[in-house]
């Protein structure tokens, strides 16, 4: 969250007349291949974003669709126009141009309606000319003391580690962080641990458009700290076993509007990779361009796009927790978008011992719902800093984050709860609900407390949110994630399956390897035949070429998973060979990598690809060999001069051709592809060249005719 923010007076003066460029955004009516991709939602989702719409019940619809490629060609197209971002979820795109530009495109059949950054150029926009003059400041600034400890009151603060103790650390649960840049997360001591686990499951810089994410401001990376973070005695975070998604939409050193659009496109991409929260210590109210300020009144959860791609954020099943705010001592005072959302779970700060801190921004929204939602250790609370090293900081940005790991680790523990029942049980827990404050919100929640309410139900004996009366798996193990049925039910990408078929032919060593992530007492049949896994793996050897069914079982569960699988037979090295002037070119269908190459039985190269092309002589014998003695040699004798040829292809300049024997001219014909004649001459084999450096850049057609031969040919003129 935003330390401060940049304020202004909004001036109305001269230079309002020139025209300048402007941010809007433009929205489409409608998304015509939205039966195409509904028709197959892998190609908008990942399996495990799926499966968690299948958990809750939550159906595909309209929101999930990509918008229309057509339509953003168009706008693209369009004159003065620059696309910056874009959201299926909002349907729209952020643009920037001159006003008359971005107004040209409401002629567009397909465009719905255009919203300008600055709302005084809207229809029905707000005037915000009786803002107050505030002064300007560094908008992630947040100061840090360096004092060595450890993180333990934060999260005790809240009960978390009850949690801990029930091995509920954010194991298979995803979060993103959506912040301003996460540097030496991939160098840091202090996130080795994350690092050796593979919990960075990915990341991406909306901001420059790259995939190091490894950048940027050291803000998110102090974020991610209070969450991930782990120096054995000394630090340990929220979720020090939750996976992490790590995406850059904050521009540290610009506030602008575009950032708001960049957050909905990462918080897009972490709906489609199937992420389970979102953590965001940011907020927007000031801008560089003061025309694009927001008032209080905007604050009421259903204005600011950010706030609205925040809501179906929620909607598509995900927790989205951010940061309230440090305006408490300032006089904007309030919260910033997207804490105003309804659904957003907005978090305030709270010193050691519980006291608000004065910055902590206030409630309620514009329109009178209770903000922040609750509160958590922002002040003198423990991260890991700018240098590596463990220091205290303050600011709502983390206390966000903090309480987004405990809600993560509670979360795991009650899997089959929705989100909107977590954040709800969440909110009550809180020490002021029966009396919330415009600072607090609800309070301080307690993890205890709503652990201990949801762990034991007489009517759900093994706690998995199923009641005894529908549970066809009564004994499912505490925290394991169940269908509809009550039945353990493990994520998609749980198996990991390796077949390896025969090194060689009539060798029957086909394998099987089997590696399981989430560990139970595995069991599986092979054809029938009983096997036990060691350690989560197991590894069947010696197969004979076949199809096998391999079904797996866990111990005292009702649950089976089968596949069909193939051993293959052993390769014998196989492809073809194609001379093209003086080069041989090889396309190795079959074999082993990498191969060794050799001409006249000397070797000349060893690649892995299995094309390649080698230079070489008439009656030169090409051989090539396999990481496999047994699967055999390809091999090809070269015969040059019964050939008509060209070369070189891509030719520049001039394109020279080789003769057969016994032919002394030929007539040759450059043809476009559409058969236009281009060019037309004889060529004498004491001059065998012709110039092209006439010829446009482009694919041609060469055209060789003697006697009662022809051959036509592909030229690509560079």
């Amino acid at each position: 969250m935003k330390a401060t923010l940049l304020f202004y007076i909004l001036l109305f003066s001269a230079s309002s007349l020139f025209a300048q460029t402007e941010d809007a955004w433009v929205y489409f009516k409608d998304k015509p291949s939205e039966t195409a991709f509904t028709n197959a939602p892998l190609t908008m989702l990942t399996q495990r974003a799926l499966d968690r719409r299948t958990r809750y019940n939550i159906s595909l619809d309209v929101k999930d669709v990509p918008v229309e490629a057509s339509y953003v060609l168009q706008i693209k197209d369009a004159a003065g126009i620059s696309v910056k971002a874009r959201s299926k979820w909002l349907n729209a795109l952020h643009i920037q141009g001159l006003q008359s530009d971005i107004e040209n495109l409401l002629n567009l059949t397909f465009v719905d309606k255009v919203e300008f950054a600055n709302k005084l150029l809207n229809t029905s926009g707000k005037n915000n000319s009786a803002q107050k003059t505030i002064q300007q400041k560094n908008k992630l600034d947040f100061r840090t003391d360096f004092n060595y400890g450890n993180a333990g009151n934060q999260i005790e603060m809240l009960k978390g580690e009850v949690l801990h103790q029930q091995n509920f650390t954010g194991e298979d649960m995803q979060i993103a962080i959506i912040d301003a840049g996460f540097p030496n997360v991939d160098t840091y001591s202090a996130f080795q641990r994350i690092r050796d686990n593979n919990q960075i499951l990915g990341g991406y810089d909306f901001v420059n458009r790259n995939e190091n994410f490894y950048t940027g401001h050291y803000h998110g990376m102090a974020v991610l700290s209070t969450i991930a973070g782990y120096i054995d005695n000394e630090f340990i975070g929220t979720a020090p076993d939750a996976q992490f998604y790590l995406f850059i939409s904050e521009d540290s050193i610009n506030e602008t509007t575009l950032e708001e659009s960049l957050w909905v496109e990462a918080a897009e991409k972490a709906d489609s990779l199937g992420v389970d929260v979102i953590n965001t210590s940011l907020g927007y109210t000031k801008f560089d361009n003061p025309s694009y300020d927001y008032t209080y009144s905007d604050m009421d959860g259903k204005t600011t796009f950010i706030s609205r791609g925040a809501e179906i954020a929620f909607s598509r099943g995900m927790i989205v927790v951010n940061a309230a705010g440090n305006e408490g001592n300032n006089a904007w005072r309030y919260i910033s978008a997207p804490a105003d959302a309804a659904s957003v779970l907005s978090i305030g700060a709270v010193n050691a011992l519980g006291a608000i801190a004065n910055f902590s921004s206030y409630g309620p929204t514009s329109d009178g719902r209770i903000k922040p939602d609750v509160c958590a250790q922002g002040a003198g609370v423990y991260i890991i800093n700018s240098a590596g090293n463990i220091a205290t900081s303050n600011g709502t940005s983390f206390a966000s984050p903090v309480l987004t790991g405990v809600i993560t680790c509670l979360w795991q523990a009650f899997p089959n709860k929705t989100n909107a029942e977590i954040t709800q049980l969440v909110k009550e827990s809180g020490h002021l609900f029966t009396s919330p404050t415009a600072q607090q919100g609800n309070g301080i929640p307690d993890f205890k407390t709503i652990y201990e309410s949801l762990a034991f139900d007489i009517n759900d004996i093994d706690g998995d949110g199923v009641s005894n009366t529908m549970d066809l798996c009564p004994n499912t193990p505490k925290g394991t994630k169940v269908d509809v049925n009550g039945c353990l039910m493990l994520s998609s990408d749980n198996f990991n399956i390796e077949v390896i078929g025969e090194a060689c032919l009539d060798k029957n060593n086909g394998q099987i390897k089997i590696t399981a992530s989430a560990t139970f007492d595995y069991t599986a049949t092979v054809n029938g035949a009983n096997y036990a896994f060691a350690s989560n793996t197991l590894t069947i050897e010696d197969l004979a070429v076949g199809t096998y069914e391999v079904c797996i079982f866990i111990a005292n569960q009702s649950y089976e998973q089968c596949y069909n699988l193939a051993i293959k037979p052993g390769n014998i090295i196989s492809g073809k060979a194609t001379v093209v002037a003086k080069s041989v070119v090889i396309e190795l269908d079959q074999g082993t990598a990498p191969f060794v190459v050799y001409v006249n039985e000397k070797e000349k190269m060893q690649t892995t690809n299995t094309q390649f092309e080698i230079e070489v002589n008439h009656g030169d014998l090409v051989e090539v060999k396999t990481s496999i003695a047994c699967e055999g040699v390809f091999s090809k004798e070269i015969a040059l001069e019964g050939l008509i040829n060209i070369y070189p292809n891509p030719a520049k300049n001039r394109l020279d051709f080789i003769f057969p024997n016994e032919i002394k001219k030929i007539e040759v014909t450059l043809l476009s592809l559409l058969g236009k004649n281009i060019f037309s001459n004889s060529v004498d084999k004491n001059n065998p060249s012709i110039d092209i450096s006439f010829l446009p850049k482009g694919l041609y057609m060469v055209q060789v005719k003697y006697g009662n031969t022809m051959k036509i040919m592909k030229l690509l003129k560079n």
